[in-house]
């Protein structure tokens, strides 16, 4: 081990702890701007702080034009994955959808996307996207992300089934001594199970607007109690165009619409007869497409108003959100009971 190394390690050591923090703090904070306030239908958000092996590993690197010096001469500051966070979505254009959250609430440092360089190659391969991010100016003031102020962390997204190809791909490119006369009969197989990862994600996307379509041109029906299942159909056929959003929000969403004494259809579609949709979202400032529970969430605080908060009394934040797109719905001169 070089000399430099054990030095660094210790360091690391001593203040792993609050970069453990730091992961909980940056996926907390991920899971709310995608989750809870975008409303994206994705699998997982998940953060993690470097392991101090890792670590070590990492800050014992040599210089690539000098081996007699480190590679990293600050490792704490130089190495960008001590806080590094993964989100995994279901559907590629929930991965895009989320691309914009990242961009918009974060400051980007780099990006790369891994799936554009193989296309500009002509191959197939790894497609997920990585962004070396810090936080935004507004949340390096505030006191709770005080150990993320001046982190530089990583923060990369990809679908299930590109999670999938990489890390299988990477236990046994990098975790097996692979003979060099065996090698291409592993590349090839790598490249084979690539392209059929591109082909699943394009048909998980085009069976997911085959499904929307389907749901939008549904015929009417006798009017229907409203479960998770029936909520599901019907707001795709009210928002043909919106995205799904993740099952446990439409289970939330059923349950404030219970909590308004609506339990069918005919009452949803009563309640918000008068509502004109696009000019709500019109009105809205959301960073992306909104999705099928977002979009009832807006809809049901243009036909409710100030009413709708009451439904919240303990949830700041909800209030506090809510607050701000209800002053939009009225900047937009919509009347807001």
């Amino acid at each position: 081990m070089v000399e430099w190394a054990p030095q660094a390690g210790a360091l690391y050591e001593r203040v792993h702890q609050q970069y453990v923090g730091g992961a909980r703090k940056l996926e907390a904070l991920i899971n709310e701007l995608i989750g809870e306030e975008e409303g994206i239908n994705y699998l997982s958000a998940t953060a993690r702080a470097k392991d101090p092996e890792s670590f070590l590993a990492k800050a014992s690197k040599p210089h690539p034009d000098d081996p007699t010096r480190p590679k990293y001469d600050d490792p704490l500051n130089q190495i960008t994955d001590l806080v590094a966070a993964r989100v995994i979505t279901f559907l590629v254009e929930a991965v895009d959808r989320v691309c914009e959250v990242i961009e918009a609430e974060f400051e980007i440092v780099e990006h790369t996307d891994m799936g554009a360089h193989t296309r500009a190659q002509g191959v197939f391969g790894y497609a997920s996207k990585h962004y070396l991010v810090r936080l935004n100016e507004h949340r390096r003031e505030l006191p709770e992300y005080a150990v993320l102020k001046n982190l530089v962390m990583e923060i990369q997204v990809r679908t299930a089934v590109q999670h999938a190809w990489a890390e299988f791909e990477h236990d046994i490119r990098y975790k097996l001594d692979i003979p060099p006369d065996r090698k291409p009969e592993f590349d090839r197989r790598f490249l084979l199970a690539a392209a059929l990862m591109e082909l699943a994600d394009n048909e998980f996307t085009e069976i997911d607007r085959l499904y929307r379509e389907l749901a939008a041109s549904a015929p009417d029906k006798a009017p229907l109690d409203l479960t998770t299942a029936t909520l599901t159909t019907y707001l795709n056929r009210r928002y043909p165009d919106a995205p799904h959003a993740k099952t446990t929000h439409y289970t939330w969403i059923l349950g404030i619409l219970h909590r308004l004494g609506v339990t069918t259809e005919e009452q949803l579609t009563e309640l918000l007869t008068d509502i004109d949709s696009e000019a709500v979202q019109a009105a809205m400032t959301h960073r992306a497409p909104a999705g099928t529970v977002r979009r009832l969430d807006d809809d049901l605080l243009a036909a409710k108003g100030s009413a709708y908060l009451e439904l919240f009394p303990d949830e700041d934040r909800r209030q506090k959100i809510l607050k701000g797109r209800l002053k939009a719905l009225t900047r937009a001169g919509l009347t807001v009971p």
